[in-house]
C-alpha cells in the first residue's frame, strides 16, 4: 500500500530538522518542522536540492519555538529564492499576547527569523501564520485543542501551545532572543554517563521533574492525520500541554486513547518532557528520537523506558542517527525480546525515513 505519509527526521544535530510529505495528485504536500542549530543547516539545504528545480515548494514551514537548536538552520531555508512557501508558523512579538507589566521592544529589533518573515531583511514579507489570520498559532485556552483542515493537505490538529504559554513567552521575549542569538539555550544539565540497562519498568517509574523552559513551553506542536495515517509532532511542548490536549481529544472523539501511527517525542526524549501519564493518552507503535545527543546528552533512558512500557503493541525506537555508546544499549537483543519493542537506527547519510501506509 502506498505511503499515505513518509517522514525523514534530518541529521537536525542535537535539534530538530524534519521533512514531511503527504501524497496527493501530482508533488505531495510538503512540510519542514524546525531546521535544527546553525551547524545543521546543510541537511535541510541539501534536501532541497535534491528536488528537482521546478518542483522546490513547501507549503508550511514550522519553527515551533523561540530556540536555537530549532531556528539557526531555518533561516538559510528562507533565504533561499528558488524556494516557494505557502506559509511559515512562528509565534513572534506580533503575536504573542499583551503583557501589561512591561512595554516591548521593536518586532524587527536584532532578531533575524522576524526580520525575514516580517520583510525587513529583503524587502519582502514571508506568509506568516496565514492559517491563523496572521494571529497566533495557539489553542484557544489549557486543556483544548484547534483543528486546521488545510487546502488539499492533511488535517491538522494544534496541541500546543496555549495563550498562557505564550503569554509567558512575552514576558521573557528579551532574554530569549540574546540567547538565540548566542546559541544559548536554558539546559544546563550535564549528561550522565550511560550505564546497564535491567528494568525498564522500574526506570520507567522513576520520580522526574517538568520542563520549566519557557521557550520550550510555547512551542507548536500538533497531531497530523492524512488518508488514515498520523504523526505527533511534539516539539520541546510540555509534558502538562500536550497532555491536556490530548485529554480534551479523547473525550471530544470518544476514545479511550489517540492512536497514532509515530510520535516524535517531545524535547529529543528529555525525561522532563515525556512524562507517564502523557503516554497513557496515546496508542503508537513508532517513536521517533532526534538528536544526535552531543550537547546535553537526550535522548534520557527514562523517556525511552516510558516509551516502549507505555503500550501493550511491540514500538520500534527510531533513531536519526548510527548507535552511539548510549543508544545502542536499546538494540540488545536480550532487552528488544524481554520487552517486545525494537531498535531502528539511521542507515543513510542524510538521517531516518519513515513511511506510514494509507489507511481506509
Amino acid at each position: 500500500m502506498d505511503a499515505a505519509i513518509t517522514i525523514e527526521v534530518l541529521h537536525g544535530a542535537h535539534g530538530d530538522a524534519i521533512w514531511i510529505e503527504c501524497a496527493r495528485e501530482g508533488r505531495p504536500w510538503r512540510m519542514v518542522v524546525d531546521g535544527g542549530p546553525p551547524e545543521a543547516a546543510g541537511a535541510l539545504a541539501a534536501r532541497v536540492d535534491a528536488m528537482p528545480p521546478g518542483d522546490r515548494a513547501l507549503d508550511v514551514v514550522v519553527v515551533s519555538h523561540i530556540d536555537s537548536d530549532h531556528i539557526g538552520g531555518i533561516l538559510p531555508l528562507l533565504e533561499r529564492d528558488d524556494l516557494d512557501i505557502g506559509d511559515v508558523w512562528f509565534n513572534a512579538l506580533p503575536q504573542l499576547p499583551e503583557a501589561d507589566e512591561r512595554p516591548t521592544r521593536s518586532v524587527a529589533e536584532g532578531e533575524d527569523l522576524v526580520g525575514l518573515l516580517s520583510g525587513v531583511t529583503r524587502g519582502r514579507p514571508l506568509p506568516w501564520n496565514r492559517v491563523a489570520g496572521g494571529g497566533a498559532i495557539a489553542t484557544p485556552a489549557d486543556r483544548t485543542f484547534c483543528e486546521y483542515q488545510l487546502t488539499d493537505g492533511p488535517q491538522i490538529t494544534l496541541l500546543s501551545p496555549t495563550p498562557k504559554r505564550l503569554l509567558a513567552l512575552r514576558r521573557i521575549w528579551d532574554d530569549a532572543l540574546t540567547r538565540l542569538h548566542r546559541g544559548e539555550s536554558e539546559e544546563i544539565e550535564p549528561p550522565a554517563p550511560p550505564e546497564p540497562l535491567s528494568d525498564l519498568v522500574a526506570l520507567a517509574a522513576s520520580k522526574t521533574t517538568n520542563d520549566t523552559s519557557v521557550p520550550n513551553g510555547s512551542s507548536i506542536a500538533f497531531l497530523l492525520e492524512h488518508r488514515g495515517a498520523s504523526c505527533l509532532l511534539g516539539a520541546d511542548a510540555f509534558p502538562t500541554v500536550l497532555g491536556g490536549a490530548l485529554w480534551a481529544l479523547v473525550n471530544a472523539r470518544s476514545i479511550d486513547r489517540v492512536a497514532v501511527d509515530a510520535v516524535k517525542l517531545p524535547h529529543h526524549g528529555s525525561q522532563k518532557n515525556v512524562g507517564a501519564k502523557l503516554l497513557t493518552l496515546l496508542s503508537t507503535t513508532h517513536f521517533l528520537i532526534s538528536t544526535n545527543g552531543d550537547r546535553f546528552g537526550h535522548p534520557d533512558d527514562v523517556s525511552l523506558a516510558r516509551a516502549v512500557t507505555a503500550n501493550s503493541s511491540r514500538p520500534t525506537l527510531w533513531f536519526n542517527y548510527p548507535p552511539t555508546a548510549k543508544t545502542r544499549r536499546w538494540a540488545e537483543p536480550d532487552l528488544n525480546a524481554r520487552y517486545g519493542f525494537t531498535t531502528n537506527f539511521a542507515e543513510s547519510a542524510e538521517g531516518t525515513r519513515l513511511e506510514l501506509p494509507e489507511r481506509p
